[in-house]
């Protein structure tokens, strides 16, 4: 823990003090300042000593409980400062030191965080020109998940520091604007406090992470190496440069860096997850999905029945306790458990009895149409008896995906009875469905989707009926395309089952990359698939077609350019379908 800032350290005014102790020994101000002023010096059992006189020579005196609690800390002995600052704040309510003090010592143990935010708020309104507790309490909140209020915070101790240009609370509100993806907020600040200390290696490892978040990853590999210049020591440094080489495509270089951080961190999951994408979008998959398998380790959200039942890729008989009954885990987003349910046919074959799909509720109807599954169930709900368990990402490892050919006998999911909506009439013409933006929680959301003003060549292409398959929140954060150009289907979808009703009546779909490709591409439909330079692993860095999807044309952003010629192409393209669609003259 850090020693709360003092001042009077130098030792000329420690001989003053004690020549004043020796004058007056039963002073508790001047037993408590000479106790500071050697705990400044360094002389921690001196300093215990004098402040635990002052404490003796008058046990109502709230600033020697106060000193007693400073020096505690500095000892590393919580508890005891807590006892101090605890007796101090009930004798002298008003001192703002003691609530500081208590503060910090409550943010240091476990469970003591709420309680150390109103100790904060009590220091920092009876001293609201120091810095320190503003400073400490946008700590505190920050590891409360409280990004907003450590904003505010950190903003209250830049206003009244001392130090004109805070380069250290710069940082803190920088990464707390970042843990809120104020990309462009927190790149401004981080780009202030590397000006006022260049030499920092967290702020410009900081200031590389969020310019890479903004999309700018060269100047993001220009921070890093600038850390790894100034001696950083840290795998988190070498994988932070191999991300911002990997968002360049240059996946050599990104693939040394990965091995650098995993040669200096080997038992971190992080690394060897990125090392496998990295991999995978290389074409190198057996050894991307080996280092896959690193996803789960040590998450917190990983399902405990995986990891006390897992499957080993063997057969399970039917005279096993639950019949030889496999269950596959979904993970991660939708498009994910439809493209790699296709895997399930294929257990079988390995001997499996009975395949279980827990997956999300929202796609419970529609993946239940898939072959080789006995039984679909809501991940959410209580799970069936099982013999052993799988992720489901973790088939395409199992039957060697990439290596060996990708199951694609197409359609793999089909629409269920039941399933659709009442769309608006296309009258005759071409239906298309759009889809322009992803999940926005989504890492890489930046870069894969697409502002709706940027699609109006393609609303311009007549004999065209284009239904918008964006939902809700989703499509107003990157806005809607002019009004009537486009109509609405995908809200008028209970779940997926239903979009896949809306998507199997269209001639074709253009998307960026999210679950509307999934449901296409399972489907058998057209799909043309708007990708950024460094796609999704998937749909690897080269062609215009997918192993996965048959149905599937790719159509890849340069680098050095925008969206739009990627949507030129896609008009021309799609002028092209409207010409060849129509019957020629008598």
């Amino acid at each position: 823990m850090n020693q709360i800032p003092l001042n009077s350290t130098d030792i000329a005014e420690e001989r003053f003090l004690a020549e004043l102790d020796r004058l007056h020994p039963d002073s508790p101000d001047i037993l408590a300042r000479l106790a500071l002023a050697r705990l400044a010096l360094g002389r921690g059992d001196e300093a215990f000593r004098s402040a635990e006189r002052a404490v003796a020579v008058a046990p109502g005196h709230g600033g020697a409980r106060t000193t007693l609690g400073q020096v505690l800390i500095s000892q590393r002995k919580v508890d005891e400062a807590r006892a101090a600052f605890e007796e101090a704040v009930r004798l002298e309510p008003t001192d703002a030191r003691a609530w500081l003090g208590l503060g910090e010592c409550l943010a240091s143990l476990t469970g003591g965080q709420a309680a150390a935010v109103d100790a904060l708020r009590r220091a920092v309104s009876l001293a609201p020109r120091d810095s320190r507790a503003p400073t400490l309490l946008g700590a505190v909140l920050m590891s409360l998940g409280r990004h907003e209020d450590a904003i505010q915070a950190y903003r209250a101790a830049i206003m009244v520091c001392a130090n004109p240009n805070p380069a250290d609370l710069l940082n803190n509100l920088g990464v707390a604007l970042e843990r809120l993806e104020r990309r462009d907020e927190a790149v401004a600040v981080l780009r202030a406090a590397a000006l006022v200390r260049p030499d920092s290696i967290a702020i410009q490892d900081n200031l590389g992470n969020s310019l890479l978040a903004t999309g700018n990853a060269p100047g993001a590999e220009a921070c890093h190496r600038r850390a790894l210049a100034l001696g950083a020591k840290g795998a988190e440094t070498w994988s932070n440069l191999a991300n911002s080489l990997h968002r360049q495509g240059r996946l050599d270089e990104a693939d040394a860096a990965y091995r650098r951080a995993i040669q200096m961190a080997p038992q971190a999951p992080k690394f060897h997850t990125n090392l496998a994408l990295n991999l995978l979008l290389s074409g190198r998959f057996a050894e991307g999905w080996r280092e896959y398998e690193w996803r789960w380790r040590d998450h917190p959200n990983f399902p405990p029945h995986l990891r006390e039942f897992p499957w080993d890729g063997g057969p399970l008989p039917p005279d096993m306790p639950h019949g030889g009954t496999l269950l596959l885990q979904a993970e991660q987003g939708y498009g994910d458990t439809i493209q790699f349910v296709r895997f399930a046919p294929l257990l079988k074959q390995r001997g499996v009895t009975r395949v279980v799909l827990a997956c999300q509720p929202e796609l419970v109807r529609l993946v239940g149409s898939a072959p080789g599954l006995d039984q679909t169930i809501p991940e959410t709900g209580p799970l069936p008896p099982f013999d052993r368990a799988v992720t489901l990402l973790s088939l395409a490892g199992v039957f060697k995906a990439g290596d060996e050919p990708v199951p694609a006998q197409m359609p793999y999911i089909s629409v269920p009875e039941g399933a659709g909506v009442d769309l608006p009439e296309a009258e005759g013409r071409l239906k298309v469905g759009l889809a322009w933006a992803g999940r926005p929680t989504h890492g890489d959301d930046w870069n894969r989707s697409i502002p709706a003003r940027l699609l109006a060549p393609l609303l311009d292409v007549p004999d065209v009926a284009f239904y918008s398959l964006q939902r809700g929140a989703v499509a107003e954060r990157l806005g809607r395309p002019p009004a009537g150009r486009l109509l609405d289907a995908a809200d008028l979808c209970a779940d997926f089952a239903d979009s896949a009703a809306v998507v199997a009546a269209m001639d074709l779909i253009i998307s960026v990359d999210t679950a509307v490709v999934h449901v296409a591409g399972a489907l058998g439909k057209p799909v043309w698939l708007l990708l950024p330079p460094v796609p999704d692993f998937r749909w690897l860095m080269r062609g215009e077609t997918s192993a996965w999807y048959p149905s599937l044309r790719l159509l890849r952003r340069g680098f050095d350019t925008g969206w739009e010629p990627v949507i030129a192409q896609a008009e021309t393209w799609l002028r092209r379908a409207v010409t060849d669609r129509a019957p020629s003259s008598a």
